[in-house]
């Protein structure tokens, strides 16, 4: 009769046999900026803003990037998805072009949707894609994310990863550049210049062969997972630094009022503009900073007439 067990356990079968490579840093596109006057907004840099271990091999404002992806699966270093942040830390909805998944406020439960919604319309939704990359140049102990919301990326980072793989048989483990690049973007009728990703293969046709000759060892290695998108708000963000009001305006321009004829001014309001404003004499701001400013700032302030200023 046996009265023990006899047989030692090791492994459990769906568990043992995962392997997960961790987290190790964000690396990220822009900062939060608050101005003197207490308004949150993001500001986009045209640098990598890395942290500290980055930071000693790459300088403190990097424009390019070593990169290296761990898998050849692009549903698991580059997932894209509409996604939508609540009041709260984490994900309100989640969605990929025909439908979503978001919790319902009443129940707390989640519920399938048609996507996407009013809430694309709303601007409180957003296309994301969050690149999850290894740089073997600071480390290869785990991978580092990268989340944007720039369609453009994510057309030109996808694409990158596409033809790589059409060069060498995969992008896995590929040798690849992270850079910010400079493009002028058209919205609402207004030009802008913002600092897109992209992904770039940097050799010749020695170097794809070469590659081409590892492709299936590097395919056959057992496959490592990675860690789920770090998906908070970033709206609860810290902030990064401290603006003044004219930087806000760099980041959301003020739009000057088109004139309007009007019925003649009383004789008195004339006078007053012929001595100070329509003189296009300089003056200081008494309702922001005490600084001297031209005249034109003037224009855009709900206090242009009035102001005791121009007295």
């Amino acid at each position: 009769m046996t009265t023990g067990f006899t047989q030692r356990v090791t492994t459990i079968k769906g568990l043992s046999d995962r392997r997960r490579l961790p987290r190790i840093g964000r690396i990220r596109l822009g900062l939060k900026a608050v101005t003197t006057s207490g308004k949150e907004y993001p500001k986009e840099v045209e640098y990598f803003v890395v942290p500290d271990e980055v930071r000693k091999v790459y300088g403190d404002k990097p424009l390019e990037l070593d990169v290296m992806f761990p898998l050849n699966d692009m549903g698991a270093v580059f997932p894209v998805a509409y996604k939508s942040y609540g009041s709260g830390k984490g994900l309100r909805c989640t969605g990929d072009g025909e439908t979503a998944h978001r919790v319902n406020e009443t129940t707390k439960e989640m519920e399938q949707i048609k996507c996407p919604c009013n809430l694309l319309e709303e601007k409180k939704c957003k296309q994301t894609g969050t690149l999850m990359v290894m740089l073997p140049k600071v480390s290869v102990g785990g991978i580092y994310q990268c989340t944007t919301s720039s369609i453009n990326s994510i057309i030109d980072i996808a694409s990158c990863l596409d033809y790589v793989s059409a060069l060498i048989g995969r992008f896995a483990m590929v040798p690849l550049k992270l850079r910010r690049v400079k493009t002028e973007t058209h919205h609402d009728d207004k030009k802008q210049n913002h600092y897109t990703l992209q992904v770039i293969f940097d050799g010749d046709i020695n170097t794809i062969n070469a590659l081409r000759g590892d492709t299936l060892r590097v395919l056959e290695h057992p496959r490592f997972q990675l860690p789920a998108p770090l998906d908070e708000n970033p709206e609860l963000d810290a902030i990064d630094i401290v603006a003044d009001e004219e930087n806000e305006k760099t980041v959301e321009p003020a739009v000057i009022p088109t004139p309007v004829a009007a019925a003649p001014e009383p004789k008195e309001k004339k006078e007053k503009k012929a001595t100070g404003r329509d003189l296009g004499m300089a003056i200081k701001c008494p309702d922001k900073d005490g600084k001297i400013r031209p005249k034109g700032d003037c224009a855009c302030c709900e206090k242009y007439d009035g102001c005791p200023a121009w007295e």
